[in-house]
């Protein structure tokens, strides 16, 4: 018989636990990786979630503990600046007058900018580069450039510290947002859908109204939830062109610093009221989100 070779019996013996030493090394490595992302999200987390930790507790001090240096960690829990919030009128109105004027505008700004997106979109507009960048050049001016003027045309038009007055204001600060952001929604969905609508039967407005809305209707949310955000957080303007009718909640928030002290407790508590609402709408909205933010749920062959 021939004799095997010592070498290859030895590789041959040295195969299967060289393989298994290679998969545990493999195993180990991707676990590692999965542990050091996960820490590093972790780590990010807690980097971005730590201001509103910071502002929720300074809500919760009482008024001698909430500017303590060093800050008190451990402390009993109190309600009281939030009673003070309800229980005064000035900020009930203010709260009051930006919900009723950011709402009315959000579906102000979509009733005007969704179809005039889906116009420029659909149908041959001459000069539409020229159009679209006209539209979008009203976001080119810091709003310190244009708040004089817009001073001007409100006190002309006595819409000086009104509610219509803001409800414009800032249809104009957000429509060329919605145009251009819907504009691009409406490019994606493929024209064909539409046409075997019409081949139905359904006219041009039942087919924009029964195909085209539903399949963009996550950039609507999407439009609506920044229109929403970019409204509310608004100061330049209220500041400028309101008085005491039509004051916001950002412009009451905004008193709390005064020239010789800050209200610490009071100004975390309003704060905090103010970023309720927009936490419900994005809840109550969330499932479109993540499909709005990707620009579109159909692709255009």
């Amino acid at each position: 018989m021939a004799s095997q070779n010592p070498s290859q019996s030895t590789s041959q013996s040295q195969s299967p636990v060289d393989t298994g030493s290679q998969r545990l090394d493999k195993d180990t490595r991707e676990t590692l990786v999965s542990v050091a992302r996960h820490g590093l999200l972790l780590g990010w987390s807690f980097v971005v979630l730590f201001p509103l930790y910071w502002l929720a507790s300074m809500s919760l001090k009482p008024p001698g503990q909430a500017n303590a240096l060093p800050p008190d960690w451990l402390f009993l829990p109190t309600v009281y600046n939030y009673i003070r919030l309800a229980q005064d009128g000035a900020f009930l109105a203010a709260f009051a007058n930006s919900v009723i004027m950011v709402s009315a505008s959000v579906v102000l700004v979509l009733l005007i900018g969704v179809p005039a997106a889906y116009v420029l979109s659909r149908y041959d507009i001459p000069m539409e580069r020229d159009v679209l960048v006209w539209i979008l050049s009203s976001r080119m001016l810091p709003p310190i450039a244009v708040v004089i003027p817009f001073f001007v045309i409100f006190r002309e038009l006595n819409l000086f510290d009104s509610r219509i007055g803001m409800v414009f204001m800032y249809v104009s600060i957000n429509l060329s947002l919605v145009v251009w952001v819907m504009k691009a929604f409406f490019d994606g969905i493929p024209e064909t859908l539409e046409e075997a609508a019409r081949v139905d039967g359904a006219t041009r407005f039942q087919g924009f109204r029964k195909v085209v809305l539903p399949a963009a209707k996550p950039g609507i949310f999407s439009v609506a939830i920044i229109s929403f955000i970019f409204a509310w957080i608004e100061l330049l303007f209220g500041l400028v062109l309101t008085n005491f009718k039509a004051v916001p909640v950002t412009l009451f928030v905004y008193s709390f610093i005064g020239s010789r002290s800050i209200e610490w407790g009071m100004l975390a508590a309003a704060s905090m009221a103010m970023i309720l609402p927009v936490v419900v709408f994005l809840i109550a909205v969330n499932k479109y989100l993540a499909a709005g933010l990707s620009f579109g749920v159909v692709i255009k062959e």
